[in-house]
């Protein structure tokens, strides 16, 4: 239990940080649960200490007697991992929002060239943005390293030849 609460401590600490984003926010949930569920079958430190004071028959100098009996470790780690399941905000927001997130990228250009243009499409849309638009500059941010809202100086003003926001 010990483990287990220790793991959930640092989530709770993580998801309290003034910069969690939503995205940051499922991440970490996945990566405690994926902690938990590797838990169920090897043990977190604690689990390890306390098997061992088990075998010897004392812990921390105390003499163990037969009890009720133990707690089903697996049956407990899956229902810590189901409630932290359910509760995972994966929702169409949060795909739509990975396609922001470079960490959810793929590596290859050819992967990149098209990748989260849908999502952006559609966020721009539920949003009353010019779709359009906002995918171009989600393109040029992917391809070219140009952050969104800012010009690539490719469409000058007409009169004097500066970007638009200097004129």
């Amino acid at each position: 239990m010990k483990d287990i609460l220790r793991e959930l401590q640092s989530l709770s600490l993580k998801l309290q940080r003034r910069e969690m984003t939503l995205v940051d926010s499922c991440v970490h949930i996945k990566q405690t649960i994926n902690v938990l569920t590797t838990m169920k079958m090897t043990g977190g430190r604690s689990t390890k200490k306390a098997e061992q004071d088990v075998s010897s028959g004392f812990f921390k100098d105390v003499e163990l007697t037969e009890g009720r009996g133990e707690i089903n470790k697996p049956r407990f780690y899956e229902s810590v991992v189901a409630t932290l399941t359910k509760r995972l905000p994966e929702s169409s927001l949060v795909q739509t929002l990975k396609a922001l997130d470079k960490r959810f990228w793929p590596g290859e250009q050819e992967d990149l060239t098209l990748f989260g243009e849908q999502e952006v499409q559609r966020l721009a849309e539920s949003l009353g943005k010019p779709a359009g638009e906002a995918v171009e500059q989600f393109r040029d941010w992917k391809l070219q390293g140009t952050p969104p809202g800012q010009n690539t100086g490719t469409t000058m003003h007409s009169k004097s030849h500066l970007p638009p926001h200097v004129c």
